[in-house]
C-alpha cells in the first residue's frame, strides 16, 4: 500500500508540473525543444545499431581468423557503418550539450524574470512574514539550481526508454528469459531512488529556514555595512560559531540521508551484479551447446552492460525528475500567490484632489503581530495641507504612512481620496500620484542619475534631474563629482564614489522631488542631515512643497512649526490633533515632548 501511494503521489506531482511546465518550454524555446527531442531519439537508437554492428563484425572477424581467408568487401561496409555511428554519436552529443546549455540559460532567464515581476506585484504585507521568505528561497532555489534539469531529465528518460526497448528486443530475439531477468532489475532501482528523492526534497523543505539563517550570517560576516561594528564589538568569533553550528546541523542531516540512500542503492547494485553474472553463465552454457556464436555472445554481453548502465541512470533520472518536479512545484506555487492587483482594484486615483483625504476608523495589524499597530484612527487632510505626524518610537507613525501610500491596506476602516476607497484604487494609479522618502531609504550602488531618476521617464533629462537635486540641496555636490550625474556611487564596485550618510539622504530626497506627485510623505527625511542642512530643508518647506499635500513624520518637533496640522500618536491611537500653537497651549503630550527637546538644545 505504501509503495502504491508513493507511486501515485509521484505520478500526480510529476504530471501536474509537466502539463504546466512543458507548454511554457514550447512557448519560450519551440525550435530548440523540437531539435533536442530529435537528438535524444537519434542518440537512443545509435546504441542498438552499434550492438547489431558489433555482432556482425565479430562473427565476420572470427570467420576470417578461423578460415584464414582474404578480407571480404562487406567487412569494409560494416566498418564504415560503425564509423558513421560513432561520429553521429559524437556530433549528437556536441549538439545536445550546446543547445541544452543555451536552453537552460533561456529558461532560467525567463523564470527569474517571472519571479522578479511576481515579487514586485505582491502586497507589502508578504514581506513581513518569515514563511514568505522561506517560500521565496525555495522558489529561487528551484529556478537557480533545480528547475531546468527537469527538461533534460524528461528527454533523457525518454531516450533511455527507447534504447532499453531496443536492447530488450535484442535479448528477446535470443531468449525471453534474458529479457525477464533484465526487467526484474529495473523495479527495485526505481523504487529506492523515488523514495529517497522524496526524502531529500522533504529535508530541503524543512531546512529552508536554517539555510536562510546560514546565508544571513554569512552576509553579516562578509558585508561592508557590518564590518565596522564587527571590529569594534569583536563579534566575528561569536557569529562564526553560530554560523558553524547551524551549518553543521544541516550538513550532518544531509550526510545521514546520503548514507542511507547510498547504502540502499549499494544493495540494489550488488543484486544486479549477481544477476549479470547469472546471465553470463547462461550465455556460456548456451554457447557450449553451439546455440550461439561468439558474435552473439559479445553483442549480448555488451547489451547487458549497456542495459545495466541504463537501469542505474533510469532509476536516478526518475527519482530526480520527481525531486525536480517538487521544486518546480514550489516555483509554480510562488507564481500563483495573490497579487495586489485584482479585479476589485480598478478605480483611478482622483486626477486632482479637490475635497479631502478622509481616514475613518483605520486599524491595521502586522501579519507577525497579535495586537494592532493602528487602532481606530480617524482624521481628515485637505488638499495642499501640510500635516506632521509625531509620537514616540513604535507609536505607529511609519505604519500609518505606509497605509496612506497604499502599501498596506486597512484591516478595518477605510482611507478615502475624494470619496474613492483606497482598497478599490488600481495600485499603479495610486503610485503615480504619491511620492515618499523613508527613514530606511536605499543607497543604490549605481550612478547618481539612476539613484535619483531610476524608473522615471525623464532619466535622461539632465536639467530636470539637476533641478530635483538642487531642491534637496545636493546640486553642488553632484557638480564636484568626477562624472557628474553619471558618477558611480558607493564602494561596492570599481571606481565607485562613496558618500556620507547625509549626502545619501539628500540623494534620496532628490528622488521624491523627481515625481510631480499630489501627495508627498516624508518619513524622517532629515534624520542623517547636519543641523544646517536640516534647517535649510525645513525653512524652505512651504516653497518646496507648494500646492502639494505633504505628510511629514519627524522626531524633531521644531520642524512641526511649518505644519498646518499636527497629529500625535501614542500606541497606535490619536491622542492629540491641532496646530503647533494650539497644542502648545493645550499643555498635553505634544507640549511636554516639545519642551523636553527644547531644554536639550538650551542646556
Amino acid at each position: 500500500m505504501q509503495i502504491n501511494n508513493l507511486i501515485s503521489d509521484k505520478n500526480r506531482v510529476v504530471f501536474s508540473v509537466f502539463i504546466r511546465f512543458m507548454p511554457l518550454m514550447l512557448k519560450i524555446i519551440p525550435g530548440a525543444t523540437i531539435l533536442l527531442i530529435l537528438l535524444k531519439i537519434i542518440t537512443a537508437l545509435l546504441p542498438v545499431a552499434q550492438i547489431y554492428i558489433v555482432k556482425e563484425l565479430v562473427d565476420l572477424v572470427t570467420s576470417i581468423f578461423t578460415k584464414q581467408q582474404g578480407v571480404p568487401t562487406n567487412v569494409y561496409t560494416i566498418l564504415s557503418l560503425q564509423a558513421l555511428i560513432l561520429i553521429a554519436n559524437r556530433v549528437c552529443s556536441y549538439l545536445d550539450s550546446v543547445i541544452g546549455f543555451r536552453t537552460q540559460q533561456k529558461l532560467k532567464f525567463y523564470f527569474e524574470q517571472l519571479l522578479i515581476n511576481k515579487a514586485s506585484q505582491l502586497p507589502l504585507s508578504y514581506f513581513d512574514r518569515p514563511d514568505y521568505y522561506d517560500q521565496l528561497e525555495r522558489a529561487a532555489f528551484g529556478v537557480d539550481v533545480k528547475g531546468f534539469n527537469l527538461v533534460n531529465l524528461i528527454m533523457t528518460i525518454g531516450s533511455n526508454i527507447i534504447t532499453l526497448v531496443g536492447l530488450i528486443f535484442i535479448l528477446l530475439s535470443f531468449h525471453w528469459i534474458l529479457a525477464a531477468i533484465v526487467l526484474s532489475m529495473i523495479i527495485p532501482n526505481i523504487l529506492v531512488n523515488a523514495y529517497f528523492g522524496k526524502q531529500k526534497y522533504q529535508q530541503a523543505m524543512s531546512q529552508t529556514p536554517e539555510q536562510r539563517k546560514v546565508h544571513y550570517l554569512l552576509g553579516i560576516l562578509h558585508s561592508r555595512s557590518s564590518a565596522k561594528e564587527a571590529r569594534i564589538y569583536d563579534f566575528v568569533s561569536y557569529l562564526t560559531f553560530k554560523w558553524k553550528s547551524v551549518f553543521w546541523k544541516t550538513a550532518n542531516e544531509q550526510y545521514e540521508l546520503r548514507k542511507r540512500t547510498d547504502s540502499r542503492l549499494l544493495l540494489v547494485e550488488v543484486s544486479q551484479v549477481a544477476l549479470d553474472i547469472g546471465v553470463i553463465i547462461v550465455l556460456i552454457i548456451f554457447g557450449s551447446t553451439g546455440a550461439l556464436t561468439i558474435g552473439h555472445y559479445v553483442s549480448l554481453t555488451q547489451a547487458l552492460q549497456h542495459i545495466q548502465s541504463i537501469i542505474s541512470g533510469l532509476g536516478y533520472s526518475i527519482a530526480a525528475i520527481y525531486e525536480e518536479s517538487l521544486f518546480i512545484n514550489e516555483v509554480l506555487h510562488f507564481l500563483d500567490l495573490d497579487e495586489e492587483n485584482s479585479k476589485d482594484r480598478d478605480q483611478q486615483f482622483p486626477e486632482k484632489l479637490s475635497s479631502k483625504i478622509e481616514v475613518k476608523n483605520l486599524s491595521f495589524t502586522y501579519a507577525t503581530h497579535t495586537t494592532p499597530q493602528l487602532k481606530g484612527l480617524s482624521f481628515t487632510i485637505s488638499p495642499g495641507e501640510k500635516i506632521a505626524i509625531v509620537g514616540e518610537n513604535g507609536a505607529g507613525k511609519s505604519t500609518l504612512a505606509k497605509c496612506l501610500l497604499g502599501l498596506y491596506l486597512p484591516d478595518q476602516g477605510s482611507i478615502l481620496f475624494d470619496g474613492v476607497d483606497i482598497c478599490t484604487i488600481d495600485p499603479k494609479s495610486m503610485r503615480q500620484n504619491v511620492s515618499a522618502v523613508f527613514q530606511d531609504f536605499e543607497s543604490y550602488q549605481l550612478t547618481v542619475r539612476e539613484n535619483i531618476a531610476m524608473g522615471h521617464p525623464k532619466i535622461n533629462d539632465d536639467a530636470y534631474i539637476e533641478a530635483a537635486a538642487a531642491k534637496a540641496g545636493v546640486g553642488e555636490l553632484i557638480g564636484r563629482l568626477p562624472k557628474g550625474l553619471d558618477t558611480e556611487l558607493g564602494a561596492m564596485f570599481h571606481n565607485g564614489h562613496e558618500l556620507s550618510g547625509g549626502q545619501w539622504q539628500k540623494i534620496a530626497l532628490s528622488r521624491a522631488f523627481m515625481r510631480d506627485a499630489q501627495i508627498i510623505i516624508l518619513d524622517e527625511p532629515t534624520a542623517a542631515l547636519d543641523p544646517r542642512a536640516e534647517a535649510e530643508i525645513y525653512d524652505n518647506f512651504a516653497t518646496l512643497y507648494e500646492g502639494k499635500t505633504t505628510i511629514m513624520i519627524s522626531h524633531r518637533l521644531s520642524s512641526c512649526r511649518h505644519a498646518d496640522k499636527i497629529i500625535v500618536l501614542h500606541h497606535g491611537e490619536i491622542i492629540e490633533e491641532g496646530s503647533h500653537e494650539s497644542l502648545l497651549a493645550a499643555k498635553g503630550a505634544y507640549a511636554e515632548m516639545f519642551h523636553t527637546q527644547a531644554k536639550r538644545y538650551a542646556s
